[in-house]
């Protein structure tokens, strides 16, 4: 079964009474191997929401020595936000070029004499007013990309971005994880607000708190009070006030706890606003193959064909020797209507009439599946044994019932990581569903020249394309997880 033995996460939500644990990086998640064979957790225990290195924080817990104590804990941070608000101060009070230098490998920021304690040290020297206004241009990017890898947007994602915001006629954005575009916003963009939540402290000294908070995206924490209130402050809105939440975190964190914040900031946005449940427009920046796992969080999330850039990453652009033939892999899931987002067609994006909505060049429209079906950047090609349209170098597996990549294929290994297109479950294919075979009344042969759906016995499609499918099954859909009732 799919969830057999899995590793799950139970999000804090610790207004609405589901309290975790603290660890010095705030609320810790629940983490349980879950057992569905013996309907009970076969393990479970709190870990730090921020780090799963435990280098970095080696806090766990056991949820069954989970006490009253060791609930109530917190951990004592004042003195270093104090710390790093004074040395702000030190930013905000000099007047010219030459008198304020960065030590990249202490990561403070230094005035006329006091580099001389740094000799040795990676500096930065006479930072300019250009670069204070926006720091990523010479700070150096975390590199952990479990917790806190920056990689920066290059200029033309900026672009698009701020493009989109204004077709949007969004004057607000929260910019949760992309100090880059904060910056980029507050230096260009006068009309559009913006606020950085941003788990790296050094924006501390670069920004005030009236449009930034330390902040971590994996549990909703801010870890200073006066900030989490001037966020409130900017979260309420008039009633021309139009507030978009930006994402961008490290891809090496599960989808799980990012939505779960998502839900919680479109909940405290409704209730300072005093409104019925209204979900906020989100841009989340996520890789293409990491679809699935968003969509199961957030049903609405839809992928958009846009390509998005970084500066510092050598696989993730479409610059240099490194770059991917394909281009970058990453890409905008949002719940904004795709068609209300115009992509560049100097950047090699056109118009589809038939999906009346924007996509890249390569991605050719396919009468049969009815949409422009491409993911990863290449032209797919439509199998008449799949029912769908596939990357084109997969070749068709009939055993698998699926097109596949040719190297290092195995049948067994492959089905048991697909989804059934009929009960929907990940470990087999259709064939091999017992469910399903339970409940049909005739077999279908297997066929080597076009697929044959299992449910309506018709061909050219498969199950889960198929338009009569609700005769056969019913669907249950709840937080992302459809359950299928065989009629």
């Amino acid at each position: 079964m799919e969830n057999a033995n899995k590793l799950q996460i139970v999000y804090p939500d610790e207004e609405n009474g589901a309290s975790h644990p603290h660890c010095p990086h705030g609320p810790t998640l629940l983490f349980q191997t879950s057992n569905q064979l013996a309907d009970k957790p076969k393990s479970a225990y709190y870990a730090c929401a921020a780090h799963r290195d435990k280098r970095m924080c080696s806090f766990q817990l056991l949820a069954e020595e989970l006490t009253p104590q060791k609930l109530s804990r917190r951990y004592e941070l004042e003195s270093h936000i104090k710390s790093c608000k004074e040395q702000r101060e030190k930013l905000l009070a000099v007047h010219d070029d030459a008198g304020l230098h960065y030590c990249l490998h202490c990561n403070i920021p230094l005035l006329r004499d006091e580099h001389r304690k740094h000799t040795g040290h990676e500096m930065v020297w006479n930072l300019t007013a250009e670069l204070l206004c926006d720091p990523t241009r010479f700070l150096r990017p975390l590199d952990d990309d479990k917790s806190q890898a920056q990689y920066f947007f290059d200029d033309k994602a900026l672009k698009f971005f701020a493009k989109c915001f204004q077709d949007l006629v969004v004057n607000k954005v929260v910019c949760m994880g992309a100090p880059r575009l904060h910056a980029f916003l507050r230096n260009n963009y006068a009309e559009i607000q913006s606020f950085l939540l941003d788990f790296d402290h050094r924006m501390f000294f670069f920004y005030d708190d009236d449009n930034f908070a330390w902040y971590n995206m994996c549990n909703n924490h801010f870890f200073d009070t006066k900030q989490h209130l001037n966020f409130e402050k900017f979260l309420k809105c008039k009633s021309k006030d139009n507030l978009l939440i930006f994402t961008d975190p490290p891809f090496g964190c599960r989808t799980e706890p990012i939505a779960g914040t998502l839900r919680q900031l479109t909940c405290t946005f409704n209730k300072l606003n005093k409104l019925p449940h209204q979900p906020l427009p989100i841009f989340w920046i996520f890789p293409y193959f990491s679809e699935h796992y968003i969509q199961q969080e957030m049903p609405h999330m839809r992928m958009c064909d846009y390509k998005v850039n970084y500066t510092n990453h050598s696989a993730y652009t479409d610059v240099g020797e490194k770059s991917r033939k394909l281009g970058s892999p990453v890409r905008v899931f949002t719940n904004v209507p795709l068609e209300l987002l115009h992509l560049p067609v100097e950047e090699e994006y056109k118009y589809c009439a038939l999906c009346q909505r924007y996509t890249a060049l390569e991605n050719r429209h396919c009468a049969r599946c009815s949409n422009c079906p491409s993911k990863n950047g290449s032209t797919y090609r439509h199998c008449e044994l799949c029912g769908l349209c596939v990357k084109p170098n997969y070749k068709h597996c009939t055993n698998c019932r699926r097109c596949t990549q040719t190297e290092e294929h195995e049948c067994q290994m492959y089905q048991a990581n697909q989804h059934c297109w009929i009960c929907l479950q990940k470990g087999h294919t259709e064939w091999m569903c017992v469910e399903w075979q339970k409940h049909r009344k005739d077999v279908v042969k297997r066929s080597d020249k076009i697929i044959t759906c299992l449910l309506c016995k018709r061909k050219g499609h498969n199950e889960r394309n198929c338009t009569r499918r609700s005769k056969y099954l019913e669907e249950l859909t709840f937080m992302g997880v459809t359950t299928v009732i065989f009629k």
